[in-house]
């Protein structure tokens, strides 16, 4: 396995770029975020809205963790403190308004990523969680953008399945 990060960034050095690791990533999470709303869409109301086992009980309610999660990480990159608020607009009363404000949450993230200078994505952010002080790098706090998704997204994955409507392969590589 290659290393995520290079102290020389010397590419023919068999190591792999920073920046085309985390858009490598965060396009997988696009896909499959768009993947889960795409099955997602055939769910009745009742379906998509009452609690079943998931962490966040229904459907919506995960669908709007995840987004809400998305959102703050990436505004918390750019330097705004969301303070636990959530986006103008919300609460995202259905699929259609989730699906459009995740779309431009998708073009949002895959910009900052984008133009983010490496010494940026290196930079250490600090905030406080659950009593205590934590620190990581621009970088990392992406790909836990990603990985967060991909825990829900499993969730979702398998109550769509239960209610007949796979969402088919989430790997990454496929």
């Amino acid at each position: 396995m290659l290393p995520l990060v290079c102290p020389s960034r010397d590419r023919m050095r068999g190591c792999i770029v920073l920046r085309e690791a985390l858009t490598y990533m965060v396009d997988y999470h696009i896909r499959s975020n768009d993947r889960i709303l795409g099955t997602t869409a055939a769910l009745d109301d009742d379906e998509f809205r009452r609690p079943v086992s998931l962490d966040h009980g229904s459907a919506h309610e995960t669908l709007l963790h995840i987004l809400v999660v998305d959102w703050g990480w990436r505004e918390f990159c750019i330097g705004n403190d969301d303070d636990d608020s959530y986006p103008g607009g919300w609460p995202f009363p259905d699929l259609p308004t989730i699906t459009t404000f995740w779309s431009e949450e998708h073009l949002r993230l895959r910009a900052y990523v984008g133009s983010a200078s490496e010494q940026e994505l290196e930079e250490h952010l600090s905030w406080d969680s659950e009593g205590r002080h934590v620190s990581a790098p621009r970088w990392a706090i992406v790909l836990h953008i990603v990985n967060h998704g991909t825990q829900h997204r499993s969730e979702l994955a398998r109550y769509l399945t239960e209610r007949g409507h796979s969402p088919g392969d989430l790997d990454d590589l496929v």
